[in-house]
């Protein structure tokens, strides 16, 4: 009687025993929550919407402005200067220089050649500024080159026999002039162009000789002064 005593205190003591001899106790029922509750991110979203991103920061660049020697500069209002050089005219052929939109670091003019109904069409450019480059560095230029320049009141010149395409990064010295579009072909040509810097007070003389026509050198000039005050009339609407 005493062994089975102390065997059941033993049980009794260890942890987790159960009184096998006491009431078995009434299983205990849990209740489960089965409601699905949506994510904390749901509450302002619906699941598959794309939720709104913050815009990003500009990843753009700042447009660098262009040097003035390349051409006019945006957001400027041009003055005009309604002055026309014809800078020769013969049986053949007429050119002139025309259409000055003058800004305060330059002006943009217009260059027209017109030939004769029985003269020879031509269907490239006559006056190419480039045509080093396209010839061979031929010395002397060829005859069907219509040789152009333009002479400054202070002596300075520009001719396109030593045309080069200026650096961006270092300011040539002027005059500089750019090509700035145009078109013909035949017996018509029109191209505009960009002569930088404004040229100071005194005649801005235009100069030309075309061996292929006969053509003499030859030269028309407007006056620099009012070209000047044209460019006074420029309005800047905004810097760049």
């Amino acid at each position: 009687m005493g062994d089975s005593t102390a065997q059941e205190q033993r049980l009794h003591s260890q942890p987790g025993a159960t009184d096998w001899w006491s009431p078995v106790e009434a299983p205990v029922t849990r209740h489960v929550d089965t409601t699905v509750h949506p994510p904390s991110y749901c509450s302002q979203v619906a699941f598959f919407d794309i939720p709104l991103q913050p815009p990003a920061p500009s990843e753009l660049q700042p447009q660098l402005s262009q040097p003035p020697w390349f051409g006019p500069p945006q957001g400027v209002i041009p003055g005009y200067s309604p002055q026309r050089a014809v800078i020769f005219r013969t049986e053949s052929a007429i050119l002139m220089a025309g259409q000055f939109v003058v800004y305060p670091a330059g002006v943009e003019f217009t260059l027209s050649l017109s030939l004769a109904p029985q003269a020879e069409e031509w269907f490239d450019c006559p006056w190419e500024l480039h045509h080093h480059s396209r010839r061979g560095h031929s010395i002397p230029p060829p005859e069907d080159l219509l040789r152009f320049g333009i002479l400054y009141p202070d002596g300075s010149k520009w001719t396109n026999l030593l045309w080069s395409f200026p650096a961006p990064e270092e300011e040539p010295v002027g005059p500089v002039v750019m090509h700035r579009g145009g078109g013909g072909g035949g017996n018509s040509w029109k191209m505009a162009y960009w002569l930088w810097p404004l040229p100071p007070d005194g005649p801005l003389t235009f100069i030309a000789q075309w061996p292929a026509l006969g053509v003499e050198e030859s030269s028309a000039s407007i006056d620099g002064r009012a070209l000047r005050q044209a460019a006074t009339e420029a309005e800047v609407v905004w810097s760049t």
